[in-house]
């Protein structure tokens, strides 16, 4: 994994073509979407990439708005008394199925987390929706908590991860 670099995606250079995490809604948007997303503003992708191109894995960032309500008590309680807080939402993250085990994709998570606590523009939170209960798992693990009203939909305050940094 050491050769492996995090980077935005360049269609040009990535093979997308030979992507595989085993879940087809992960790999067709890769392959089909994803640049497309770039293009149009919706999304900012970032591929872990070997020198020679191939993909080992991705991860999507795009604006998202919280609703206050929707987080805990303690977390709304620090923040101004608007409807709507500004988050990211991390919309995929998956890793190709060669390249499982590695820990690559809690690299891509930390890489995820720390650009947008890092970002210019702020946010007040990383929002993910799991896929199913081992992502949820997964998320869990990094410190990811269930919003109360969707418990596949998961959070992490910005403010702790710049706490680590």
């Amino acid at each position: 994994m050491s050769s492996i670099t995090l980077e935005p995606l360049d269609p040009k250079r990535h093979d997308r073509a030979s992507f595989s995490c085993g879940e087809e809604s992960l790999d067709s948007y890769l392959k089909t979407q994803a640049s497309q997303d770039v293009k149009k503003g919706l999304a900012a992708c970032f591929v872990a990439a070997t020198p020679e191109g191939r993909i080992a894995g991705y991860y999507t960032l795009s604006p998202y708005g919280v609703a206050v309500q929707n987080l805990p008590m303690d977390l709304q309680r620090k923040l101004p008394h608007y409807p709507v807080v500004p988050s990211y939402l991390l919309g995929r993250l998956a890793v190709d199925e060669r390249d499982r085990g590695t820990g690559l994709g809690g690299v891509l998570l930390v890489d995820a987390l720390e650009r947008a606590a890092q970002a210019e523009i702020p946010a007040v939170a990383m929002v993910v929706d799991a896929l199913n209960a081992s992502a949820a798992s997964f998320y869990a693990y990094y410190g990811f908590e269930q919003f109360a009203s969707a418990p596949s939909r998961l959070f992490m305050p910005l403010a702790t991860v710049r706490k680590r940094s």
